[in-house]
């Protein structure tokens, strides 16, 4: 991070582990253009040696008590530090400011640009997690078989997806049945699995990175032409978005081309969400793709392309892909089908 224009003070942990493949629950990092300190206490001071011995230019150094004191003799030497502000309490951010007579500056986004560009590891990582989902969704007849509830069924396509190698997500599955999926974010219950339609909105973890993906199904052809209609207007939504990745292009066209589709079948005030955003160490990061963004996609981008249909107290329809921006343009990573009716 040579680019630096100031020293930053990390504490995000998602970015810290990025930048030095730290996992625990404590540590920050005091990044300057030419090295950086790794700041965290006993409990992982062997665990933090360890793993800066493969770091060049990173010293650690290990608190016992103060950790603000700690924190501002960091900033010896300094005029003005960038803190992180999506990350740092109000409280902490006085703190140091009692301690440090130099400037603390709010600044967003830095290690998260460098996040969004996913190399061949992280790619191949996300393409695993992805996989794992795709087996637990195609063993959904089986797994809803022996599942009563929404929420069962949500815990055994855990179960699936840890059978294949997925841990368990930071966030739980989406199951919603019949009217339940008209409710975007909807929280998997006991009610019970009918038939109908069913929505299903869920991924896992492989080495740190998320999957997400959403289906929606049904084990009976059916019968109310509105659904047919809804489900063939987000399905044809889900092809426009996908086709408008591409390196160099504005992330809010391509959340505008799977829009326009439902402006043309009258469904666009039912799309209550932006159409994506990036998958990585977080479930959502960068880069956005809403209709605002301005984000510029590039090589080794992850993002979601998932539209949909909520009409209240009827049923909802979301389909949603992860794509890899490539060189020639996205490569999809969820192969799960896109048909309604279940195979």
């Amino acid at each position: 991070m040579a680019d630096l224009e100031r020293p930053l003070l990390v504490t995000s942990l998602t970015n810290i582990r990025y930048l030095t493949g730290f996992t625990g629950s404590n540590a920050y990092l005091y990044v300057q253009p030419d090295r950086a300190t790794f700041l965290t206490d006993g409990r992982y001071g062997e665990i933090a040696e360890e793993l800066l011995a493969d770091l060049d230019q990173t010293v650690l150094s290990v608190y016992r008590r103060g950790l603000y004191d700690a924190i501002a003799e960091l900033f010896d030497g300094s005029k003005s530090v960038d803190l992180e502000v999506e990350h740092l309490s109000w409280k902490e951010k006085r703190a140091l400011a009692q301690r440090f007579a130099g400037d603390l500056l709010p600044c967003s986004g830095i290690v998260e640009s460098y996040r969004s560009v996913k190399d061949e590891e992280e790619a191949e990582a996300l393409s695993a997690a992805a996989a794992a989902g795709d087996r637990a969704f195609s063993m959904l007849t089986e797994l809803a078989e022996r599942s009563e509830t929404e929420l069962e069924l949500a815990e055994n396509l855990i179960e699936a997806m840890m059978q294949h190698g997925g841990r368990r997500a930071g966030w739980p599955p989406i199951v919603a049945m019949g009217a339940n999926a008209a409710r975007p974010h909807h929280l998997s219950a006991m009610d019970r699995l009918e038939g109908g339609l069913l929505l299903l909105d869920y991924g896992c973890v492989v080495e740190g990175y998320h999957s997400d993906m959403s289906r929606t199904v049904s084990w009976l052809p059916i019968t109310d032409e509105e659904v047919n209609r809804v489900y063939s207007a987000v399905l044809e939504a889900n092809k426009a978005g996908i086709a408008a990745v591409a390196s160099g292009v504005v992330a809010g066209d391509i959340d505008l081309a799977a829009r326009e589709v439902l402006v043309t079948h009258g469904y666009e005030e039912y799309f209550l969400h932006s159409t994506g955003h990036g998958v990585g160490l977080d479930i959502h990061e960068a880069p956005s793709v809403s209709k605002e963004s301005r984000d510029i996609l590039q090589v080794g981008n992850v993002v979601t392309i998932e539209p949909g249909v909520y009409l209240p107290g009827r049923f909802g329809v979301r389909i949603e892909d992860m794509v890899l921006v490539t060189e020639d343009g996205g490569e999809v990573l969820t192969k799960s089908h896109r048909d309604m009716l279940l195979r």
